[in-house]
């Protein structure tokens, strides 16, 4: 109690000073509507401010919730286009989704290579999220590789800048197609090999997955032709496919899985061992 007493003699004229100061502030808004609507506009504007400040910071700390929200959303999206491109006259949703034929599960790129002869990529998800051998990798710009082992919460992904992975693919508007393989050099560059000399090749046609695959749904673009050439004494193209994707900046991707895959193998398989 000493204290306190002590400390309002010594500062006295201190806190004199401060408690006249608020009561002529006080009178003064009170007094003049013009003084009064300034401060409050004013306090408004701080109040406002510090409330804006603080959600700005609050949505940023968000940020990973909502990429994951975003990214969950286009997997619906996927397998919601890839059932009306096989059934136009569907109109509910969630049998076009169940029918579909492919399963899309959204992930993250934690590690990536694409500089090396043979390059991988891991993703975020693994066995318990449905996650297998033999299921493609997408994004909205194209393919991205295919994934060849999982454990209970990681996957690899085989990019498709490795040289052992070929990818079947044609020429948009047409039946032609080809091998699309990497030449080792150029990340941003893939070779459609295996095209017939008699095929109608035009530089800035685009190439996409083909129906023969199982691994891709149909119809992703995958790049454009930026040059084509006749080799093997004219008997064939060899065309050079500028990609859509960046393959040396990539976030989020989607797993796709082909549901009737099982039943592919199990008929290619028939009779083998007859």
């Amino acid at each position: 109690m000493q204290q306190i007493i002590n400390f309002l003699i010594k500062y006295r004229n201190l806190l004199l000073f401060l408690f006249l100061l608020v009561v002529s502030i006080s009178l003064t808004v009170q007094s003049h509507d013009y003084t009064r609507y300034q401060f409050i506009h004013s306090s408004g504007n701080f109040t406002g401010g510090a409330l804006s400040s603080k959600q700005s910071v609050a949505d940023y700390f968000n940020l990973k919730q909502v990429n994951q929200e975003l990214a969950n959303e286009n997997a619906k999206l996927r397998m919601l286009l890839d059932g009306l491109k096989a059934d136009t006259l569907r109109i509910d949703t969630t049998t076009v989704i169940a029918q579909s034929t492919y399963t899309v599960i959204p992930a993250k790129v934690i590690k990536n290579s694409f500089l090396k002869k043979d390059n991988y990529l891991t993703l975020d998800i693994g066995e318990e999220n449905g996650i297998e051998p033999d299921m493609g990798v997408i994004t909205d710009k194209g393919i991205i590789g295919i994934i060849d082992r999982s454990n209970s919460n990681y996957s690899r992904v085989i990019s498709v800048l490795s040289s052992d992975l070929s990818i079947n693919a044609q020429i948009k508007g047409s039946n032609v197609i080809g091998s699309l393989k990497w030449n080792g050099q150029d990340p941003y560059y893939l070779s459609l090999e295996d095209v017939p000399r008699l095929a109608q090749v035009k530089k800035g046609d685009t190439i996409i997955t083909g129906k023969q695959s199982t691994l891709f749904p149909p119809n992703i673009e995958i790049g454009t032709i930026k040059k084509a050439e006749l080799i093997d004494n004219g008997a064939k193209y060899k065309i050079d496919v500028q990609l859509f994707n960046d393959l040396t900046d990539l976030g989020y991707v989607y797993v796709v899985k082909n549901k009737i895959l099982p039943q592919l193998k199990e008929i290619d398989t028939l009779g083998l061992n007859d």
